[in-house]
């Protein structure tokens, strides 16, 4: 289910939602969960510089949905925009899991570039104790392209896991901060374009 007001784009599934926020000139996101009646914003786009000509994320100015999706999942995100020497284009749509009744949201990026490059790649804040009231971060591993936290409610039994894992690129956790960091693989000394997708999902668990 797809939901658009003004500034506000959502790709929303069981309760989980990717929401697009048009802010000055570009668009960020976050990934919000329904936890009871509250909403919680659970990762979130970090974006460190907006001027900058190589943000910490991707520089997504123009964003349409397009019933181009299979029929489970018809709505895809279709996002382009360009900063200092960057080209970037987004598709982004929720996908089926193996596992059956489970799906993830995909972001696909891609980037025409021309060095000098300073970052190219997407940077994530894990929502920590500081920003939660109805639930907290317990643990997390990570495993080269899969970090998974492990989230437990206030004041109930229930857990939930956050997955983020990289179908094409590189993933970098940074525990001082509590950032992920997706990055494309290959070289950014010569101009060409560079692909990084990963799939994030929201799911519960008895552990």
């Amino acid at each position: 289910m797809t939901n658009g007001s003004g500034s506000v784009i959502e790709l929303a599934a069981d309760g989980v939602a990717l929401r697009f926020s048009k802010l000055a000139d570009r668009y960020s996101h976050c990934f919000v969960v329904e936890i009871g009646t509250t909403e919680v914003s659970i990762l979130r786009a970090y974006l460190q510089d907006p001027n900058a000509p190589w943000p910490t994320d991707p520089a997504i100015q123009q964003l349409v949905v397009e019933p181009i999706g299979p029929p489970e999942h018809p709505e895809v995100a279709l996002g382009v925009g360009m900063s200092g020497h960057g080209h970037w284009s987004l598709a982004a749509q929720w996908v089926e899991l193996p596992e059956p009744g489970r799906s993830a949201i995909q972001l696909d990026y891609a980037c025409k570039q021309r060095p000098p490059v300073a970052f190219l790649g997407s940077t994530y804040q894990v929502a920590n104790q500081g920003d939660l009231k109805s639930v907290q971060l317990e643990r997390f591993e990570v495993q080269d392209r899969h970090w998974a936290g492990w989230f437990v409610l206030a004041g109930s039994p229930a857990r939930y896991k956050l997955c983020v894992e990289v179908i094409e690129g590189q993933l970098d956790w940074q525990a001082a901060t509590q950032r992920i960091q997706v990055r494309p693989e290959g070289s950014l000394e010569k101009p060409w374009t560079l692909r990084w997708c990963y799939r994030i999902a929201w799911l519960s668990c008895h552990e």
